[in-house]
Parts: C-alpha cells; sequence; structure tokens
C-alpha cells in the first residue's frame, strides 16, 4: 500500500525541536496512531457500505420474485378461464 503523501512544508535552516533522526518530530507521533485507525475504520466504512447494497439488491429481488409470484398465478387463472371456454 503507498503511504499518504505529506504537507508540504517550508524549508528551513532550523531543525524543529523535538525532531528525531528520522526527521519526524515528536509531534507527528498521534499522526501516525491516527492512521493506524483511519485503516481499519475505512474497512469498516466499506463493509458496512457493501452489506447496506447488499441488502437492498435482496430486497429488490425478493419484491421481483413477489411479483413474479403474483404474474404466474395470474396466468393460471387465465390459462384455466381458457380451457373452461373449450
Amino acid at each position: 500500500m503507498i503511504p499518504p503523501l505529506q504537507p508540504a512544508r517550508p524549508k528551513s535552516a532550523a531543525t524543529p525541536a523535538g525532531a528525531t533522526a528520522t526527521g519526524r518530530g515528536a509531534a507527528d507521533e498521534p499522526a501516525a496512531d491516527t492512521q493506524d485507525q483511519a485503516t481499519p475504520q475505512a474497512q469498516q466504512v466499506a463493509f458496512n457500505f457493501q452489506l447496506q447494497e447488499r441488502a437492498e439488491l435482496l430486497r429488490e429481488f425478493n419484491e421481483l420474485r413477489a411479483l413474479q409470484m403474483e404474474q404466474l398465478k395470474r396466468d393460471d387463472e387465465v390459462v384455466k378461464k381458457w380451457i373452461e371456454m373449450i
């Protein structure tokens, strides 16, 4: 996975207080925790969306199946009437 881009910062001659050898300061540590929490949260949102979409598709399928059954019953009645006419 590609890490998110860091915001552009103006270059300065002085190093910020609390900077480490990796170039991250003490203030950057909460950002790492936020990023770790964002991934599961994004997965949860995507999962919930997929569940809602699937539930809606199943509801539509059930409605269409109910309509189809009603139509088949009507067709059977029409066929029975045609047979009676003969």
